[in-house]
C-alpha cells in the first residue's frame, strides 16, 4: 500500500483543510505527521456517522431487564391544533441513556503511525495503566448535524468561541465580520481571529513571529528541541492560553517518508483529578503551529461545549479491553484483520472527541505492530484499533470487525 506523505502536505495546505483534519483527530490522534490516512470515527446515541469503515454491529450483552428504563418523552410545545413529532423515549440504564455506536464508510486510508520502535512515539497523555479509574464522564457532541453529515452553522456559538479568544487578547468589542464562506473573522494590528462551524477558533499571525535565537521550532525539529520551545512558548503566551495549571503536550515522533521525524506542540488544562485532567488534554487545550522557516504562524484554541453531559459511566479495565480486541470487537480504520494480541505494543485511553462524533465517549487505543506493512529497514507501522472503554451494557451494540475496507 502506497504510503502518502501526510506530514509535508499538511504543512501546505490551507487553513481550512487543517481545520478538517483537527476535526478528526477524535481520540487526541489527527497528527500533521502521524497520520497515514484520516481515521474512523464513532457516533454515539443514534447519531449516524458519515464517512467512516463499514462495520457489522453484533449486539452487546444485554443489561438485566430490572435495569433497563426509558425516559419519559418531553411535554410538546407543539401549537394547539397541531401533531407534535413522534417522540422515541430513551433507553437507560442505572439513570445513564444508553450508548449506540452507528459507522458507515470511508475509502480515506488508515490511522497508521510510522517508527522503528514504539517507545518513539509520544505524546502527554495523563492517562497510565495504573490509574484505576472506575468511572469517566460522556459528552453529548453541541453540533448539529446537516444530511450530508456536516457541522450546522451556530452562529451565536461561533460568535461566542471568537469573542472568548478576542477577549484574552485584549480586543473586546472588535467588530465581527463574515466571510463568503461562512467564517466569521476578527481582524486585527498582525494578526487574524476566524472561527468555524466545527468551532475551533484560529489565531493567524500575519507576518509570523520569530523565536528568539537559540531555538527551533521548524517542522523536523528533534524532540529536545521541540521541548525547549514549547516551554518558551506556553510561558510567553501563558495570559493566551488563560488556563489554571498550562501543561506541556509534546506529542508525534513518528516518521514521514523521507525518514524524517516530527513533533506537534500543545498545551492542556492540567488542573485537578486525573479524570480533569484528561478532560482537560482532549477538550481544554492549544495548538501551536510553526511555518516554513519555524517562526509562530498559526495558534489553534479548542473550546469544546462539555454542558451536555450525559453522565459518569462505569468504564472496563485495560485487560478486559484486551480480551474484546483479540474477540475482534473493535473499531479500526486499519484495513487488516488483527494479526494478534502479541502484536500489541501499547495501549492509552483517549476520547475520541472530533465534530462529527455523535458523542464524546473514552476508548482505549491499542497500537499495533502491522507485519504487513514492514520496512526493509526496521521501519513499522503502526496501525490503530479502538475498544470502547464504556462498559458494554452501557451500549446498544458493540463493533465486530467483518474485514472489508474500501479504498
Amino acid at each position: 500500500m502506497k504510503r502518502e506523505d501526510i506530514s509535508d502536505a499538511m504543512a501546505h495546505i490551507g487553513d481550512d483543510l487543517i481545520e478538517e483534519a483537527d476535526a478528526i483527530r477524535g481520540a487526541g490522534g489527527v497528527r500533521r505527521n502521524h497520520w497515514k490516512g484520516w481515521a474512523a470515527l464513532a457516533a454515539c446515541a443514534g447519531v449516524v456517522l458519515f464517512g467512516a469503515v463499514r462495520w457489522v454491529s453484533s449486539p452487546a450483552e444485554p443489561a438485566p431487564t430490572s435495569a433497563v428504563e426509558t425516559t419519559a418523552p418531553l411535554e410538546s410545545t407543539a401549537p394547539v391544533g397541531t401533531s407534535p413529532p413522534p417522540v422515541t423515549p430513551v433507553p437507560t440504564v442505572d439513570g445513564l441513556p444508553m450508548l449506540t455506536i452507528e459507522l458507515g464508510e470511508t475509502g480515506m486510508g488508515f490511522e497508521g503511525y510510522m517508527a522503528y520502535h514504539i517507545s518513539e512515539l509520544v505524546n502527554g497523555n495523563p492517562w497510565t495503566e495504573e490509574a484505576g479509574l472506575t468511572t469517566l464522564p460522556v459528552y453529548a457532541n453541541p453540533l448539529e448535524l446537516d444530511a450530508y453529515g456536516q457541522p450546522v452553522e451556530d452562529r451565536d456559538a461561533m460568535e461566542a468561541a471568537l469573542r472568548e479568544v478576542a477577549d484574552r487578547l485584549g480586543m473586546e468589542g472588535a467588530e465581527i465580520e463574515e466571510t463568503d464562506w461562512g467564517t466569521l473573522v476578527i481582524p486585527g494590528e498582525g494578526l487574524t481571529l476566524d472561527v468555524s462551524s466545527t468551532l475551533p477558533v484560529t489565531l493567524e499571525f500575519e507576518p509570523t513571529r520569530a523565536l528568539p535565537e537559540g531555538y527551533d521550532f521548524g517542522y523536523h525539529a528533534p524532540h529536545d528541541a521541540m521541548a525547549a520551545a514549547g516551554e518558551y512558548l506556553m510561558e510567553t503566551y501563558a495570559a493566551l492560553l488563560d488556563m489554571e495549571m498550562p501543561t506541556l503536550s509534546l506529542w508525534g515522533g513518528d516518521y514521514n517518508i523521507y525518514r524524517e521525524q516530527g513533533y506537534q506542540i500543545e498545551v492542556y488544562e492540567g488542573a485537578g483529578d486525573l479524570t480533569e485532567q484528561l478532560v482537560g488534554y482532549h477538550f481544554r487545550r492549544v495548538a501551536f503551529y510553526p511555518d516554513e522557516e519555524g517562526r509562530l504562524w498559526m495558534v489553534r484554541f479548542y473550546l469544546a461545549d462539555l454542558s451536555e453531559k450525559l453522565g459518569d459511566y462505569p468504564v472496563i479495565t485495560v485487560e478486559e479491553a484486551e480480551t474484546l480486541l483479540g474477540e475482534g470487537r473493535y473499531i479500526t480504520s486499519v484495513p487488516y484483520e488483527l494479526p494478534g494480541l502479541e502484536y500489541v505494543e501499547k495501549v492509552e485511553l483517549v476520547y475520541r472527541d472530533g465534530a462529527l462524533e455523535g458523542c464524546w465517549m473514552p476508548y482505549y487505543r491499542f497500537y499495533v505492530r502491522l507485519p504487513e506493512e514492514a520496512e526493509e529497514d526496521g521501519l513499522q507501522t503502526f496501525g490503530a484499533y479502538y475498544v470502547p472503554a464504556v462498559e458494554g451494557r452501557f451500549l446498544t451494540n458493540l463493533p465486530v470487525w467483518d474485514g472489508s475496507f474500501d479504498t
